[in-house]
């Protein structure tokens, strides 16, 4: 028997118990010998650089400082355990249990945790205080155990998403029916919210819910939603190709080659996980052209965001590296220049963007108005180590200058976790806002290139666990309002205890996120529960655009924790006229319960509605799932597709605001820019226009300060604006239907 062990050592290990040799020696750019692969040598030599890099993290990696390699974990431990009497059952084999788990071994897992019981006893006979933790570890890997024998080994366009439909219900009902038993004794020991929510999921899976489960456990689950008319998306990753299979990451919608069609680049956190880049072929699905675009050897990124930095027309991308890895996660991030004939460059180092430290956030935009975007790096700052925030100014030659003390941000040092730009009182200055974990969040106000921290004036420190934010203009009045996505790093463990005391419409003390509505003042007001969001999300990645084309934004939640148990759906809330949001999480069929992080909204079928693109998978090992794409199902409402090409502001646009002037009357606003912090749009504006049957006029305020006027444009197109030039030209826009049969996926684990 062990004795009770914390929650903590559940989600971090405690890297006592593993005895290696600490590495002293850092890994630093460009001092590896070189690789002698064909496509390596195909590569410029400053990629090279970067390849031998990114391979020397991972082969000097020590498994005691990074939480996702937990097969070499779960080794070292085993090594220790061969030291000891056969049948020890201490903190180094529970642990060693623990690290099977979180590396995948999950059939290991089990019978190292199954030798340690009686099996001619029934569990609620056996379990203690004492040992309540193993019993916890071995019912959620039945649970998982379940999920890789169905949802992974038989994956369909219904796996994992809640209300499950029978083609998600599992054949293999083993991992199941062991994961119902045991979560039903310990429910009968110590009553939790978690418990009750698994057991029914479990239920679930099996076909079983609402039915088969007794009533002593029976949970409500909501099967419909608040909105009556909301249509199913349907899930077309694995017909188009796209169903990447990794761990958590980012994604960039965008048309990087600059065919008229939408592409995917997809990210993930393991250190050998190689980008991937989906090239849109126009008829329904997609081919991975990763090694075509030099990008063979670029590896790792929890998050990614695009811009074109040099204005040459083409986007380019940045990775960002090291995140939650505090000092060990002092990581290079990767600035790709896109070379506009299907190839990327690394020039990160040639850049001046080279720095090492741990981050997942960064935005783009032009903050001094010289017609060239600048960068903000957020990182993540703690008391043992220095990492603080950059600022880093495009010189417009292809380079950058770090200026965050010169324009009055200061050494900022906090633990971020997203950033925004957003021009809060329309004075054409982008603004800056700083998520932070732990601690107050920040807003510092441009005034003409030198920033002013307001963030006690705005009253926009809260919450206090900060993750992904954007600006965005809710209720349409034409000023940008925030939102700002909680994350209590204290709660990993009971992640699904919140959402089950929701469920049952208890009230929970935790992190909430937070809408703030512009007061026009430079001042905001905390609307949380008046537009029905003080709810428990666990946010991490996050997007948002117009599911219905009615005008109106709505944005989908990435949700989870690192900790096994936190399968809680993912989250899709509708935008009611900018008065209120409404879920519709079960209507759309966005209730995915594997871990979301990136996601991206774009039309990548052409077919003028906004299609949503998830990034799925955990943060250890073995928590891997295929991302998913949802297809957008409507087709009723107006729209308009609009892309903008700035000459005297950046090429991208970005911070370019744009009015709409509709023949119902209304008036829409919009700002050119990628959306959220974890998760990248694409850049082309593309917005809903309701009942309105036409536009009478189009204002579009670049960020030079020039102002175009449009009186008259057409609708349900896509059309061309370049800065200066008062008119527009009607771009091609071909519907292109997904596929209905399955093309190559990219499977990697």
């Amino acid at each position: 028997m062990i004795r009770a062990l914390s929650i903590l050592t559940i989600i971090f290990f405690t890297t006592s118990c593993i005895q290696t040799v600490e590495k002293h020696d850092e890994v630093v750019f460009g001092q590896q010998n070189n690789i002698q692969d064909t496509m390596v040598r195909m590569q410029t030599e400053e990629t090279n650089e970067m390849i031998q890099y990114l391979q020397g993290l991972l082969s000097d990696a020590n498994p005691q400082n990074y939480l996702h390699l937990n097969k070499s974990r779960a080794d070292l431990l085993k090594k220790q355990l061969d030291n000891k009497p056969p049948g020890t059952y201490d903190q180094i084999w529970f642990e060693y249990c623990t690290q099977l788990l979180r590396a995948g071994e999950t059939e290991n897992c089990i019978s190292e945790l199954e030798s340690h019981f009686d099996s001619k006893i029934p569990y609620e006979q056996q379990m203690s205080p004492n040992n309540y933790l193993l019993f916890e570890l071995l019912a959620i890997a039945y649970l998982r155990l379940g999920e890789e024998q169905n949802c992974q080994a038989n994956h369909n366009a219904y796996s994992c998403i809640v209300p499950l439909k029978e083609p998600a219900y599992h054949v293999d009902k083993k991992g199941s029916r062991s994961a119902i038993n045991l979560y039903q004794s310990m429910y009968d020991k110590m009553p939790s919210y978690k418990y009750k929510w698994l057991i029914n999921l479990a239920y679930m899976t099996l076909g079983e819910y609402p039915s088969g489960v007794p009533e002593k456990y029976f949970l409500s689950i909501p099967l419909k939603n608040e909105s009556k008319d909301f249509k199913r998306f349907n899930e077309v990753a694995m017909n188009t190709g796209v169903a990447y299979n990794g761990l958590s990451g980012g994604v960039c919608l965008e048309d990087f080659n600059g065919d008229g069609l939408i592409d995917i680049f997809v990210t993930a956190y393991g250190l050998n996980e190689n980008v991937v880049l989906y090239q849109n072929t126009g008829k329904g699905y997609f081919e991975d052209v990763t090694d075509d675009a030099l990008l063979k050897g670029i590896v790792s990124g929890l998050n990614c965001v695009h811009a074109d930095y040099d204005n040459d027309g083409y986007s380019d991308i940045l990775i960002l590296r090291g995140a939650w890895l505090n000092q060990f996660g002092n990581h290079a991030n990767s600035l790709l220049h896109n070379n506009g004939d299907g190839t990327f460059d690394d020039v990160t180092k040639s850049s001046g963007l080279l720095s090492y430290h741990p981050t997942q956030a960064a935005g783009w935009a032009d903050y001094n108005r010289d017609g060239f975007l600048d960068l903000f790096i957020a990182n993540e700052d703690k008391q043992e180590y220095s990492s603080p925030c950059e600022l880093y100014q495009n010189n417009g030659d292809g380079t950058f200058t770090e200026v965050s003390q010169q324009v009055g941000i200061g050494q900022l040092e906090v633990f971020a976790k997203g950033v925004s730009w957003g021009d809060i009182d329309n004075d054409g200055w982008p603004d800056l806002f700083v998520s932070v974990m732990r601690g107050p969040n920040l807003l510092f106000k441009n005034n003409h290139g030198q920033f002013e921290n307001i963030t006690d004036k705005a009253g926009i420190t809260e919450p206090l666990f900060s993750f992904s934010s954007w600006f965005w203009d809710v209720n349409q009045d034409g000023y940008e309002d925030l939102f700002v996505a909680s994350y209590n790093i204290d709660n990993f463990s009971t992640v699904s205890d919140f959402y089950g005391a929701e469920l049952m419409g208890e009230p929970t003390e935790i992190s909430k996120p937070v809408l703030y509505i512009n007061n026009g003042d430079n001042t905001f007001t905390d609307q949380t529960k008046a537009y029905n969001l003080d709810k428990s999300m666990f946010a991490m990645g996050s997007n948002f655009g117009d599911l219905d084309n009615d005008g109106y934004l709505d944005f989908y939640v990435g949700t989870g924790s690192p900790d096994y148990t936190a399968v809680v759906p993912n989250r899709m809330f509708r935008n009611v006229g900018g008065r209120k949001f409404e879920e519709v999480t079960a209507a759309g069929g966005f209730g995915h319960i594997q871990k979301g992080h990136g996601i991206g909204f774009a039309d990548i079928d052409n077919d003028g509605d906004q299609d949503v693109y998830a990034v799925m998978g955990g943060a250890f090992e073995g928590d891997v799932f295929t991302n998913v794409l949802f297809e957008n199902t409507y087709f009723e409402h107006n729209w308009l597709v609009l892309h903008l090409t700035g000459t005297k502001s950046n090429t991208s646009a970005i911070g370019a605001r744009v009015e709409f002037f509709l023949n119902n009357g209304k008036k829409l606003f919009r700002t050119i820019g990628t959306g959220s912090s974890f998760g990248s749009n694409s850049i082309d504006l593309e917005i809903g226009i309701g009942d309105a049957s036409a536009i009478d006029r189009i204002i579009i305020k670049w960020p030079s300060g020039e102002i175009n006027t449009l009186d008259n444009v057409p609708i349900n197109k896509k059309l061309e604006l370049i800065e200066g030039e008062g008119k527009y030209t009607e771009i091609e826009y071909e519907y292109t239907p997904f596929s209905e049969e399955q093309h190559g996926e990219h499977h990697h684990h």
